[in-house]
């Protein structure tokens, strides 16, 4: 009797060893997998470490006219069958792969960042990374970096993001030798990250309908033009409307919506005006960063665009083709289309490209001009 019980708690001890052992099995590949192919789940958080994407932008609040467009376009009716979201995500298909992932995390949120509050949570999708320790953070601080370059430039109505209060935090867990990262960009302790001037998501709701209208009416008056037509058309219609911001105080100057509700704009204002409204015609046009030289000799910051048509790249200055005129002189046609669709021959004479869009960036490549002008 008594081996016969020995024998059935020794059994016992084996089956409860068994199970101890699978369940400590199951715990290490849970622990495995959560570093390889999942997302932390938060459990174990402990070291956190904080990194804001660069940014020198701030924007001041504008009042919104619609009646300011002129009559030809305000009596047009929206066509809904324009397609009004053409990204051809050029840059975008510059960056290496990790970048890629912020890029397309971005992309994918764009709505979400409207709220000025949604965190984008990469789980431990760079974990690899940031296990080389400084260089690792390095290498990642630049691929946030080259990512939200990229996706400025291709999306260039982002303009409601402060990305200054965009925070890239790591949470960071120890067991025994192993580290366990876990990335979420955020506001941080920011209230949010959307611009002062904005405030709200529902601003910027009303402000990214407001363009989008006025991209539709535009798109709908030219509907039947040839590309050259189109393009020409836009060109001279934002010089007409449009006037160079001398003031240096309105930072709006600089982004799609102060160009069109403030018709007050820099170079980057037009260019990326340029851009908005060439995306919805379905023209391919990038931005083009880099420096130009003056009348009076001075090499300056500076940007313009490039556009494709007829399957060849073009150069088009809109800012340089709508100059200031002391005295009140008149523009004439040969100043108006002095950089319309301009090769490389004549073009790059006076402007110099720079693809390092800030420090710690991929170094992004344009287009290839042709030589002759169209």
């Amino acid at each position: 009797m008594e081996k016969a019980k020995s024998k059935e708690i020794k059994i016992k001890r084996i089956i409860i060893i068994s199970i101890l052992v699978m369940l400590v099995i199951a715990v290490f590949v849970f622990l495995i997998y959560e570093v390889f192919f999942a997302d932390i789940l938060g459990i174990f958080k402990k070291n956190k470490n904080q990194n804001p994407i660069e940014g020198n932008v701030t924007y001041v609040n504008e009042t919104v006219d619609n009646n300011d467009m002129d009559n030809t376009i305000n009596n047009q009716q929206p066509n809904e069958n324009i397609n009004i979201s053409q990204i051809d995500h050029y840059y975008y298909n510059q960056l290496d792969d990790t970048s890629k992932i912020i890029y397309e995390s971005l992309e994918n949120n764009i709505e979400n960042l409207k709220t000025g509050v949604y965190e984008i949570n990469f789980g431990t999708q760079f974990n690899s990374i940031i296990n080389q320790g400084e260089e690792g953070k390095t290498k990642l601080n630049s691929a946030f970096q080259s990512a939200w370059n990229a996706f400025t430039y291709d999306y260039v109505d982002i303009f409601y993001i402060d990305s200054s209060k965009l925070v890239l935090t790591t949470n960071t867990t120890t067991i025994g030798e192993l580290s366990i990262n876990e990335v979420v960009l955020s506001k941080a302790e920011n209230a949010s990250y959307l611009t002062e001037d904005v405030g709200t998501s529902e601003e910027v709701k009303n402000r990214v309908k407001y363009l989008e209208d006025i991209r539709t009416k535009i798109s709908a008056q030219l509907n039947g033009y040839t590309e050259y037509e189109k393009i020409k058309f836009l060109h001279n219609w934002m010089i007409d409307k449009f006037t160079y911001d001398q003031s240096n105080s309105n930072p709006n100057a600089y982004n799609v919506y102060g160009a069109f509700s403030t018709r007050s704009v820099v170079c980057e204002g037009y260019s990326r005006a340029f851009k908005y409204i060439l995306d919805g015609l379905g023209i391919e046009s990038v931005i083009v960063s880099g420096t130009a030289t003056n009348s009076a000799g001075v090499e300056e910051p500076h940007m313009w665009n490039y556009v494709r048509i007829n399957e060849k790249w073009y150069a088009i200055d809109v800012t340089w083709d709508d100059p200031i005129i002391a005295d009140g002189g008149t523009l004439t046609e040969e100043m108006r289309y002095k950089y319309f669709l301009k090769g490389s021959n004549e073009f790059l004479t006076n402007h110099k490209e720079n693809g390092s869009v800030t420090e710690n960036s991929t170094q992004f490549i344009f287009p290839v001009l042709e030589k002759e002008n169209y």
